[in-house]
């Protein structure tokens, strides 16, 4: 409903009007929603009713549905002050000279509405408070009260925006209800934890998804429908179309074989736990055959979605081309990125200029990163939270798992996914070549220890471990002085050869360097987007398949490492962790397609001319170093008891203090600390376009999807976005744009970074 013109009596406005000429957007559409917009109310009850179908928690369902609809109704109550509404009429730039949170803050907490006034509190950034800071035993504590920001803020602001609050409150409470009618909030205790950030999840995503709308025009995707029974025929039917090709050899036939036990071992397995976990050999299949258990499983509870998480893009990229070829049903050809989408790094956008951008969990099979998923479960930002609604009620599958996260991280990620498993309706299969069974480990999990039951039965899991035995060995090479020593050492190798460095930078250093020795080299690493990733390593593939010519060498990062379906005949790897290493021997030889063996070589650099140190790296290479000094790798190598071991190694060598950081966060209820600590990446990065087709059609406001925004752009480091000069696209200023060399063939925005640093002469770029 439009306002009419400010300076005469008007109904009151929850936003401005985007630009000059067009229509402000009314309190009363916003919280109410219109004939073409369901407003925050419906839009949130409705996410948390799909959500808490498949909570066990009968009161806690209660408390929860109560406190989003309370929430909902009361989170921009504070604009109804008069000062706002004046503030609003004079358009987008105008600055509210006070935080409208406060009042739905007051009027929730005056009505005993818990619950609903946390979600308040946090439906703008920064989130979700710290309770001991806001509950501590002191008379200048503010129980949520106050300006949004605890920190940096002198009290007196704090006490003047209460002042003017409770000043203001029921004159706010009158227009409320002069523009909506009365409503009379539920009281309700606060649930904290997951409750606490999947209702607020809920808000947020209703309050985001209505301000797109009413700036852009944009609209919530229609969720598909699941469909599982009619996939998991499809993947049937896809899996034995592969099993009807030729094989070449007596060892292809036999890897056959095996791919299919494989697969009916799986697919036939009673779906009958909410835990599972998955070992198997590298080319096995573990992508369909896991799949197959998980829709059964879907199947039999109902389930929401499917999520494919993954450590590493390039595992997203090749999966999702699987499972579209595999799950997009014949009449949904037309349509296959909403049904199974992928998110290769982060578009959590809090702007209102970039809401209609952000990723949401919508289609019904989502590729997700282990970074994306965990620092979701851990986050406190709205921005971050929006689409965590989404994940009750699903299957997940933790896909080469032992390399999602860091052990630190495992003890509080664990417990959260036995909560989702056993209130939330969501299953898990944790799977890998390499399974490091840390539930199993008292000093990583303590009291949640658990074992889980395996999805693959011990008659198969024998031999396809005595195959792996022939298929690769590890070295270690020791100290190599610098990347002229690396190189030689590298072209010495038989190939096609594959080098994994620990840094952006070092990759981008040691592939220019080689190529201009005239070596043959191809390069890949998240300095180029998605799109461009897609492409060299899909012309990486070609090359290896045909086997015409083989001198050549693929520079690459970690995301190569794990789960990527290529086979090198020597591979090579910066010392980093045991799960590395032994990852990248998944990228050699991998169909047998050497029936000597190939060798894995591990090496240690010096960091000069240009290549940079990983800072993360140290603990764990001391321990690899530890395993090659024992001898471990010149035994028969089990890859899940080796890494296991790896793991005690090194929380042993690390001296874990006896609090973990993140489980005492959480314990305490302080959600900061626990987003910061929940980091599996501890780098705070920003979008950045490197296309320039895309940067005018986002410029020009024309209709641009989420993962085109993914697939034409990188992440780069916030502290490198002023240093480089970089310039946020106008009116997305949560999005900026890649001026300098980018070359989408080989180095990336690395070609423009390596020159405008210097890095010759060691200027640090990015990692």
């Amino acid at each position: 409903m439009a306002a009419r013109r400010c300076g005469v009596r008007v109904e009151p406005l929850a936003h401005s009007a985007r630009e000059p000429g067009l229509e402000p957007q009314t309190y009363r559409a916003h919280i109410a929603g219109t004939a073409t917009s369901e407003g925050v109310i419906a839009g949130a009850r409705r996410r948390a009713d799909a959500m808490l179908h498949f909570y066990s928690d009968t009161a806690g369902r209660e408390t929860i549905r109560n406190a989003v609809v309370d929430a909902a109704t009361f989170h921009d109550l504070g604009k109804l002050d008069p000062q706002s509404q004046a503030a609003l009429c004079q358009g987008c730039n105008a600055r509210l000279d006070w935080d409208h949170i406060d009042a739905g803050v007051a009027h929730l907490r005056a009505s005993g509405a818990y619950m609903a006034a946390w979600m308040v509190r946090a439906h703008h950034a920064p989130g979700l408070p710290s309770l001991p800071v806001h509950f501590a035993k002191s008379p200048n504590a503010r129980r949520l009260r106050g300006v949004r920001r605890d920190e940096g803020v002198a009290p007196e602001v704090h006490e003047q925006q209460i002042a003017r609050t409770d000043g203001m409150l029921d004159r706010m409470i009158a227009a409320h209800e002069a523009a909506l009618g009365p409503h009379q909030p539920a009281r309700s205790k606060a649930l904290h934890g997951l409750p606490m950030r999947l209702g607020l999840s809920c808000l947020v995503d209703a309050d985001h998804s209505d301000t797109a709308y009413a700036d852009t025009g944009w609209t919530v995707p229609n969720e598909p429908q699941s469909r599982w029974a009619e996939r998991l025929a499809s993947l049937d039917a896809y899996v034995a179309d592969l099993g009807r090709r030729e094989a070449l050899s007596d060892d292809e036939k036999r890897r056959n074989d095996f791919r299919r036990r494989f697969y009916q071992a799986c697919r036939q397995r009673e779906p009958d736990a909410s835990l599972m976990a998955c070992e198997g050999p590298v080319g096995i299949g573990k992508t369909t055959a896991v799949t197959a258990y998980l829709l059964r499983r879907a199947i039999a509870t109902g389930a929401r979605r499917l999520f494919i998480v993954a450590p590493y893009t390039a595992i997203l990229s090749q999966t999702a081309r699987t499972l579209r070829e595999a799950l997009v049903l014949k009449n949904e050809r037309g349509r296959p990125d909403t049904i199974v989408a992928e998110h290769h790094h982060r578009a959590d956008f809090s702007s209102i200029s970039s809401r209609d951008l952000a990723t949401l969990w919508t289609a019904p099979i989502v590729l997700t990163t282990a970074v994306q998923f965990f620092e979701t479960l851990s986050a406190n930002t709205p921005s971050n939270l929006r689409k965590l609604h989404a994940l009750p009620g699903s299957m997940v599958f933790l896909d080469e798992a032992h390399a999602a996260l860091p052990t630190s991280l495992w003890p509080q990620n664990w417990r959260w996914m036995r909560e989702l498993t056993a209130d939330w309706g969501c299953s898990f299969v944790l799977a890998s070549g390499s399974l490091a069974r840390f539930w199993e480990v008292d000093d990583i999990v303590g009291d949640s220890r658990l074992r889980l039951p395996e999805l693959v039965p011990p008659d198969l899991a024998s031999p396809l471990r005595a195959a792996e035995d022939r298929r690769v060995s590890f070295v270690s090479l020791g100290r190599l002085d610098g990347p002229e020593a690396l190189a030689e050492a590298v072209a010495a190798a038989p190939g096609p050869r594959l080098l994994i460095m620990n840094t952006v930078q070092s990759a981008a250093v040691m592939a220019d360097m080689m190529r201009k020795k005239g070596r043959h080299i191809m390069h890949l690493s998240t300095a180029l987007c998605p799109r461009d990733r897609d492409a060299v390593l899909a012309l990486a593939k070609a090359r290896l398949k045909h086997r015409s010519f083989t001198d050549w060498t693929l520079v690459a990062t970690s995301l190569m490492e794990a789960g990527v379906d290529v086979s090198f005949r020597t591979c090579f790897r910066e010392r980093f962790a045991t799960t590395s290493l032994i990852q990248i021997g998944g990228r050699g030889n991998r169909n047998f397609e050497w029936s000597e063996g190939v060798t894995v070589y591990d090496f240690l650099v010096s960091h000069i001319d240009g290549l940079k140190a990983h800072p993360a790296a140290a603990t764990s290479a001391e321990v690899l170093s530890d395993l090659f000094r024992d001898k471990e790798f010149e035994k028969a190598v089990d890859p899940a008891q080796l890494v296991t071991l790896a793991m005690r190694k090194e929380i042993r060598r690390r001296g874990q203090p006896s609090e973990n950081a993140l489980l005492t966060a959480e314990r305490e209820t302080r959600y900061p600390g626990a987003a910061e600590c929940g980091k599996v990446i501890d780098a705070d990065t920003r979008l950045v376009v490197v296309d320039r087709s895309l940067r005018d059609r986002i410029i020009a406001r024309e209709r641009v999807c989420t993962r085109e925004l993914l697939l034409g752009s990188v992440q780069i480091w916030t502290n490198k976005i002023d240093h480089l000069g970089l310039d946020s696209l106008p009116g997305r200023d949560e999005i900026f744009w890649w001026p300098y060399a980018y070359d989408p063939a080989f180095l990336g925005y690395m070609e423009g970074a390596l020159f405008l640093e210097g890095v010759a002469a060691g200027a640090a770029v990015i990692i």
